[in-house]
């Protein structure tokens, strides 16, 4: 490891690295766990997450620290007991009905009760307290994302000397949009409170910047992309997050992906199709509805694709509160008219699947797909688009990238749409689909190579990297 070789590494997030499933600790699936895992093993490190707590009695000091992984024991996992109230106020309430929509520039969607504040402020020094209790003197902490804004503000108030870090993996709204939150000083403060400040992109590295500026009267170094607030110099840079390249190319070139892929097309009906795939949550600010408008354009405006081209949709249900299960349900409708409008005789333009598919599965699909839809209205990176081109073995497949995602602007070879455009969009499938085979190669070895060499092995290592030589 690079950017780290001595020294306690801690990982503070909302959810855990390993959790107890039927009597078994299992893995976590998702980018941050998959990057991180043999990080920690090798440093030995302590990752601190949320953990479910009773109410009325607090649960065993066993149950809440254990070792990891189960066949190789290599680091602590200290697990923070929440209570049904915690988590409905810190993580469904300000976490995700209300910082969500507001990153997200989702305004008309926020929902804010005073509840809310006070458990997120509550949970955040829970586990300031939790890293405090596990930091050695040359502990490194590092935070993750939008539930721990506050964290090293607690964390410095039990223990001034703390390095710190938070990766901000949403976008960072404008002035204009953040000045909507009644707590925009308070989150700031605790924000600076960092010595170093991660985000996917520049641009939301500007944003925050400029929030500091106009809410709390510091002046930022924009050239060095530095702030000093009540005597911390915070240091602001872009690390815009990535997938581990080589496990999903391995991946797609099992010959079970084969298999599976052969298995898939007979029992869709999808055999001698052209195919296209989305692969999203099913969140308002992934822009699902409007792939679905497009696709829906594209059938009407390009008649003569009906019966060889289907959209596959992955689309997995999210958090199980509102405002995500009346999306949920407006998602299915669309699909349901779409096929209505244009089905024949055993062929239909989109295949619903609703349910979470495993990382091989995911990897074979988005081998086979000849494009990929990402179709977000505002993300501040989207990995999906990295996890197909780092599968496109075969380099067949186009992509098309929502220009609102921050992967639009990373990725070499990509296809930039406007979703809000649906008859834009319609074209671009239309283009993708009938462009040279040599013109989509030399765009997807544009794109694989750029992805591999910045994996997500080497965010990590650029992350840690820069924080070694703070302070």
């Amino acid at each position: 490891m690079k950017g780290i070789s001595k020294g306690q590494l801690i990982v503070v997030s909302n959810r855990e690295p390993y959790s107890l499933k039927k009597g078994k600790l299992e893995k976590s699936v998702g980018g941050l766990v998959s990057a991180m895992d043999p990080v920690m093993q090798e440093m030995k490190g302590v990752w601190i997450a949320a953990g479910s707590a009773p109410e009325g009695r607090e649960p065993s000091r066993e149950a809440m620290r254990f070792m990891v992984p189960p066949e190789n024991p290599s680091y602590t996992v200290r697990l923070v007991p929440l209570t049904p109230k915690d988590i409905e106020g810190y993580y469904n309430g300000y976490s995700n009905r209300f910082l969500w929509p507001l990153c997200h520039i989702a305004l008309e969607r926020i929902y804010l009760r005073r509840f809310y504040w006070h458990s997120y402020k509550k949970v955040n020094e829970l586990f300031a307290r939790a890293v405090v209790e596990e930091a050695k003197k040359d502990a490194v902490v590092w935070l993750q994302d939008y539930h721990l804004a506050l964290c090293a503000k607690y964390i410095r108030e039990l223990k001034p000397k703390a390095r710190t870090s938070i990766f901000w993996h949403i976008p960072w709204p404008p002035h204009d949009v953040f000045r909507a939150c009644p707590q925009r000083k308070e989150l700031l403060e605790g924000m600076l409170a960092n010595d170093l400040i991660g985000f996917q992109l520049d641009s939301f590295g500007l944003n925050f910047l400029r929030c500091v500026g106009r809410e709390l009267g510091a002046r930022p170094n924009f050239a060095k992309r530095t702030v000093t607030y009540r005597g911390t110099t915070t240091r602001v840079k872009a690390f815009p997050i990535s997938v581990d390249f080589d496990w999903f190319e391995s991946a797609a070139l099992e010959k079970k992906a084969e298999g599976f892929i052969r298995r898939f097309r007979r029992d869709k009906a999808l055999e001698g199709l052209k195919v296209g795939l989305t692969v999203e949550r099913l969140d308002y600010t992934k822009g699902v509805i409007k792939c679905l408008e497009a696709v829906e354009f594209f059938f009407a405006k390009y008649p003569r694709f009906k019966r060889n081209f289907t959209l596959v949709m992955v689309a997995v249900p999210t958090r199980k509160v509102e405002p995500y299960l009346s999306y949920m349900e407006r998602v299915r409708e669309k699909v349901d008219s779409v096929n209505k409008k244009f089905s024949q005789k055993g062929w239909r333009p989109v295949e619903y699947i609703d349910r979470r598919l495993s990382h091989n599965e995911l990897a074979a699909l988005y081998r086979d797909a000849d494009l990929a839809v990402i179709s977000s209205i505002y993300d501040g990176m989207n990995l999906v688009a990295k996890e197909y081109v780092a599968s496109q073995v075969d380099l067949k497949g186009s992509l098309l990238v929502s220009e609102f995602a921050g992967s639009s602007q990373e990725i070499p070879g990509a296809i930039s749409i406007n979703p809000y455009d649906t008859e834009g969009c319609a074209d671009a499938i239309k283009n993708a689909l009938e462009m040279k085979p040599e013109r989509r190669k030399e765009q997807m070895e544009r794109a694989r190579w750029h992805i591999r060499e910045k994996n997500i092995y080497r965010w990590v290592d650029e992350v840690l990297g820069e924080l070694k030589t703070i302070r």
